[in-house]
């Protein structure tokens, strides 16, 4: 069968895993909270991301998402809007791709799960949400420092003690884009498989095995 899949041509049409083009997801304020200065930085990463021909993945509201997919586009990128709607058209007017998971916000794991890096700009208690999720993941991730928000509270941070990655402060949308893209480019597609979790859970494990527990009707 593959033999004749050769014939025809179709294993020309593979896509390496590390030559794909990269999806780097923007993950900011909604509207709500957006500042002046957050929408303005959020829109200078999406024209940034798009001139160095990566693809520009937002949550697809509006605020800092608006902005970033509005940027690359005007810069002829392409975007990519995850929301948490069912309806496909319930989007801001920069997407070309919408995806429609009808779940909520529990669709901020898929923002993460289907990108290579993150930039954080602003942001609150959602964009804290989905930055932690990203470090669950061991996704690379910057903040933008002088966008404020969260991004300013979670830089040159460790979440905890794993220490499964630093999120890294920038101070400029052209230096977060740089930044992201050359974290990016260091990873094998193995870096992305993280057992961090499962070591400390088998170390857990071993240690309550040397823990005796008392029946309460023999204590003294």
């Amino acid at each position: 069968m593959h033999k004749n899949y050769e014939k025809l041509g179709y294993e020309k049409e593979k896509v390496s895993k590390s030559k794909r083009t990269k999806q780097i997801v923007v993950l900011g304020s909604s509207k709500a909270i957006c500042t002046k200065e957050a929408y303005n930085m959020a829109f200078e990463v999406g024209q940034e991301l798009a001139k160095k021909g990566a693809v520009t993945l937002t949550g697809g509201g509006h605020g800092v998402m608006e902005a970033a997919l509005k940027g690359a586009k005007k810069e002829g990128g392409v975007t990519i809007a995850i929301i948490p709607w069912e309806n496909l058209y319930k989007v801001n007017d920069y997407a070309d791709y919408v995806v429609a998971t009808g779940i909520g916000w529990s669709r901020n794991s898929i923002n993460i799960n289907s990108a290579d890096g993150c930039i954080v700009i602003h942001g609150g208690a959602g964009t804290l949400n989905e930055a932690t999720y990203a470090y669950m993941m061991g996704k690379p991730c910057v903040a933008l420092t002088p966008s404020g928000g969260i991004a300013e509270e979670i830089t040159d941070r460790f979440f905890d003690v794993r220490e499964t990655e630093t999120i890294l402060g920038t101070s400029s949308p052209k230096q977060a884009v740089e930044k992201i893209l050359e974290l990016v480019s260091k990873r094998s597609v193995k870096d992305y498989e993280s057992d961090k979790d499962d070591e400390l859970i088998d170390a857990e494990e071993s240690k309550n095995r040397h823990v005796k527990i008392k029946n309460a009707k023999n204590k003294s």
